[in-house]
């Protein structure tokens, strides 16, 4: 009898036993393949601007970067009531994607010690009486269908290009060039999002700020990928690659998280610290 109960105690106590145990195998790994997957890292543009002189700023820079922090926001906000509006979640992941845009130009606004126009307002609330109105109408068109949203979705992307443009034609810092920079690569990339579903929908985009010729062109090419300097150009040690992370079975008493390195496939943004991808 001893032997039996002493048995049925081992059985019982062998999960907690495994949960236990520190594994050292080659858990997941640093790339950024998947969300959650791990702490993310610096951001190689904020990084990269750390790196640079601060400039005198022009009035036409000041006002730019104003009225960008808000445009970016508008951009934020519309996605954000048409994703409550249709539940389609390019509108969730693109409204993540310009919450850091508005971020990268708060960068900025600290740099120089601008008062933020953003700070402390509500979802479609702005201090510039044209994105004001613009946000009212674009929610509007967008809250009929799901084919309109995406169509707003492209105008947005259409307008922050027309704008970002102007943008650097009016700097010549390399700190606010480098933003920019950025935010045109990631609006090119959205644009070529909401054009795809549009697309796969038997619908299309109209351009309306950009030439017709130039939007066919930025749709037709590839998804742009890493963080770019103040001339357009891959920041050294920024991966154009997905980072992979390994999953390994921990050697200790149970599944443990391990240190794996990734390793870099040419597939995506990854961060990943294997030999084939440089940390950035």
């Amino acid at each position: 009898m001893k032997k039996t109960a002493l048995a049925a105690l081992l059985l019982l106590a062998a999960p907690l036993l495994a949960q236990s145990g520190q594994g050292r195998g080659p858990g997941n790994g640093k790339g950024a393949g998947a969300p959650g997957a791990g702490p993310q890292a610096a951001s190689p543009v904020a990084a990269y601007i750390a790196t640079l002189p601060n400039e005198a700023l022009s009035a036409a820079e000041t006002d730019q970067l104003l009225f960008l922090r808000e445009e970016e926001k508008l951009a934020r906000d519309v996605y954000r009531a048409l994703f409550a509006a249709h539940g389609d979640r390019s509108f969730s992941n693109i409204a993540s994607a310009e919450q850091r845009h508005m971020d990268e130009v708060k960068l900025l606004l600290d740099r120089y010690g601008l008062a933020d126009p953003a700070a402390s307002t509500a979802p479609g609330e702005f201090k510039n009486a044209r994105l004001a109105s613009l946000y009212t109408d674009l929610v509007a068109r967008g809250s009929i269908s799901l084919v309109e949203a995406l169509k707003v979705g492209a105008t947005i992307e259409d307008l922050d290009l027309a704008d970002v443009g102007k943008a650097l034609e009016a700097s010549d810092n390399r700190d606010i060039d480098t933003v920019m920079q950025n935010l045109a690569k990631g609006s090119r990339n959205h644009l070529r999002a909401f054009s795809f579903r549009l697309s796969a929908l038997g619908s299309s985009y109209t351009a309306q700020f950009l030439p017709a010729d130039e939007i066919a062109k930025i749709v037709a090419a590839p998804r742009e990928r890493g963080a770019y300097d103040e001339n357009g150009k891959l920041l050294a040690g920024s991966c154009a690659g997905q980072g992979r992370g390994g999953r390994g079975q921990g050697r200790g008493r149970g599944r443990g998280p391990g240190e794996g390195t990734g390793t870099c496939t040419g597939q995506g943004p990854g961060n990943g610290t294997g030999p084939n991808c440089p940390k950035g």
